[in-house]
């Protein structure tokens, strides 16, 4: 089986795929919507994409390829994220760091602290950043370690992360004709549901709309917000909430939901890989 992750190889998404499919095919794509394409035309059977960092939250790239998209998500892992400072110059001497959007996002105080005047370089991965850095002088990367090794780079500082306690959530997509075919490493008890809606557009329709999850007893979990792209100022929301979507519970939760949507999008139920 083929797997998709963001590369390329030495990228925190490519250390989540190897905890999700440690024996399978890892193909690293250049970007989150390429791992989309990827999974959709069959390239790869399937992907696994960052869904949000404990700390900067979620990825907005991924939430608006889930809205479009018939792909389904049938598990989910979480990875702990020890960002360092990597390069082979001194650090007097560094005039340039690279690394993806959410590395300096979850580097901003160490950044600002250390290297105020220094030009931040956005790239797609952290592990793009640092075969970056291994090529250009007076430059380095906010990467993993493990990136360090793949690109021959030093460790200059280690856990330059603003928070101890960071992580990412990552979520493994699928056609929904393949969501049973694949079997994982042992797993939580617990059920996740996620799910996207439109509500329509009157007063209190968001609130009514939640309102059922309260109803049934339902455990909400997380609620965001997206621009829907189709009109401006019209938003879809996504949630997350605790439970399977064959619980009697929220299946009637749901059929309430739906009452007050101009649409709804069951994204999946699924386990995490721990």
């Amino acid at each position: 089986m083929k797997v998709a992750f963001l590369g390329p190889e030495s990228s925190f998404s490519n250390e989540a795929a190897k905890k999700a499919f440690p024996k399978e095919e890892l193909v690293p794509v250049e970007s989150i919507s390429k791992i989309f394409e990827s999974v959709e035309s069959k390239k790869t059977d399937a992907g696994i994409i960052p869904l949000e960092n404990s700390n900067e939250g979620s990825i907005t790239q991924t939430l608006d390829a889930l809205a479009s998209t018939e792909l389904v998500i049938i598990a989910e892992t979480y990875l702990e994220v020890n960002q360092c400072l990597l390069s082979n110059e001194k650090v007097s001497s560094i005039k340039k760091i690279f690394s993806h959007p959410q590395g300096f996002a979850q580097c901003r105080t160490w950044v600002e602290k250390n290297f105020p005047k220094a030009e931040l370089v956005e790239c797609a991965s952290t592990a793009g950043a640092a075969k970056k850095a291994a090529g250009e002088k007076n430059s380095a990367a906010i990467a993993s370690m493990s990136a360090a090794n793949k690109f021959g780079l030093k460790i200059l500082a280690k856990s330059i992360q603003d928070s101890a306690d960071n992580k990412t959530r990552f979520a493994v997509i699928v056609k929904k004709d393949f969501s049973g075919a694949i079997k994982f490493p042992p797993s939580s008890k617990e059920f996740k549901t996620s799910l996207l809606f439109g509500v329509k557009d009157k007063p209190g329709s968001l609130f009514d709309a939640i309102k059922s999850f309260k109803d049934y007893n339902v455990n909400m979990t997380k609620i965001e917000s997206r621009p829907s792209r189709k009109n401006a100022w019209e938003y879809v929301f996504f949630i997350d909430i605790s439970g399977s979507i064959k619980d009697e519970p929220i299946m009637k939760a749901i059929v309430e939901l739906n009452k007050h949507c101009a649409f709804i999008k069951i994204l999946g139920s699924y386990k995490r890989i721990e």
